[in-house]
């Protein structure tokens, strides 16, 4: 099994049990990752009894290898939505992406960890011809809904035609350092019990409970069940229009000496950011998910073969920059719709079973968007929003 950045950066600090009894609880939350934290924070801290079980140890795949950088809540919303001109949808994205970074902060109080309060800005970058106009309308949208964002032609450490500029659009997390901190801080909650290595077997569902059975045939019974885990829900909610790709990262260090988040428009699209020591991480070569994927030699190779792509590109790219003592090669998986828009809400065929699925490189606003949402369906409470996002729209 692989082992991310992120998890290789951060020491272990908290080991939990795998769950070795039969027990009562208000919701499970299937998933330890950074999606999993996330919802269980708000349930935990609205008083329900969560279960929350996990199959690896907290944070250990996907999340250790997510580049955690909180921009827009949608990809290219702005510039997906200019030929429709559907200002109403802009703005309620818009506000949603607000929304995400006024969650964000109530978590990263109580958690300790200020110092992900602090922004950055958030390039664009075009690096093909006889395309700033489109960044031109980018810019003129997102300044009509209240962004401070600017057009500029030389970004000054990488090679472009054009960009725009995001004022403090950007945030960035330590990915597995934000979700273990998260687990540590509700795992003090007397309502809140964490299970590692605990694999999700069987789901029996009805409409006066959920109960779940894991592989040493323990059960769990609640009142509702989410799922946050990303390729293991495929299995058992059946998602429509929906697409599995692997999402490759190469990490390396720089003499960059200012922190970045940039996300190059151009063939492949590349997302690029760097950490407080200089250490970048530069992803994208999006590949298809096929099952030859699960073959570790396959997958050595393709990773082998995408490293060395990304470096040609980023070379072009940072031509300014100087890079060495390269750190690792990782893959993770990401999840598409062809609106772009999350997957959040109750799975029709299992009731009181919700799912709270991030896609794109937005995934994270969108996760704590969902984990709002879903708190209040439990309660009863079902927002508009959840028709935006609903899993047949």
């Amino acid at each position: 099994m692989q082992t991310g950045f992120w998890l290789k950066k951060n020491k272990i600090n908290n080991i939990y049990p795998y769950l070795s009894k039969n027990m009562d609880c208000d919701v499970i939350v299937v998933g330890g990752g950074i999606c999993g934290a996330i919802t269980s924070y708000f349930l935990a801290k609205d008083g329900f009894k969560i279960a929350v079980l996990e199959k690896n140890i907290i944070g250990y795949k996907n999340t250790s290898i997510s580049s955690a950088c909180i921009t827009d809540f949608i990809d290219d919303l702005y510039i997906r939505n200019i030929k429709d001109g559907n200002d109403n949808l802009k703005r309620k994205i818009y506000d949603l992406k607000k929304k995400a970074n006024t969650l964000l902060d109530e978590i990263l109080v109580d958690i300790q960890k200020q110092e992900y309060l602090k922004k950055t800005d958030y390039t664009i970058v075009n690096t093909k011809m006889f395309q700033k106009g489109m960044l031109k309308n980018e810019t003129n949208i997102r300044g009509k809904l209240g962004e401070k964002s600017e057009l500029i032609d030389n970004v000054g450490y990488i090679n472009s035609n054009s960009s725009v500029n995001v004022k403090n659009g950007a945030r960035m997390l330590d990915a597995y350092d934000f979700t273990s901190k998260i687990f540590e801080y509700i795992s003090s909650f007397p309502n809140v019990y964490i299970f590692e290595n605990t694999t999700l077997k069987n789901i029996n569902a009805s409409y006066d409970y959920v109960e779940v059975t894991t592989q040493n045939n323990f059960k769990i019974k609640g009142t509702s069940l989410i799922l946050t885990t990303g390729i293991d829900i495929l299995p058992i909610a059946n998602l429509p229009n929906i697409e599995v790709y692997k999402r490759f990262s190469l990490v390396t260090n720089t003499n960059l000496n200012k922190r970045i988040c940039v996300k190059v428009l151009n063939d492949i699209p590349i997302y690029i950011r760097n950490d407080e020591k200089g250490n970048m991480i530069i992803s994208g070569i999006d590949t298809k998910y096929i099952a030859k994927m699960e073959n570790n030699k396959y997958m050595e190779m393709l990773e082998k073969e995408n490293a060395r792509k990304l470096r040609s590109i980023i070379t072009k790219l940072l031509f300014k920059v100087e890079m060495s003592n390269e750190i690792g090669v990782y893959s993770g998986n990401i999840y598409i719709t062809k609106d772009n828009m999350p997957i959040i809400g109750e799975i029709e065929e299992i009731p009181n079973t919700y799912i709270n699925l991030g896609v794109g490189s937005s995934s994270i606003a969108q996760m704590l968007v969902g984990a709002d949402i879903l708190r209040d369906a439990i309660k009863g409470y079902y927002k508009k929003e959840m028709n935006l996002f609903k899993i047949r729209r």
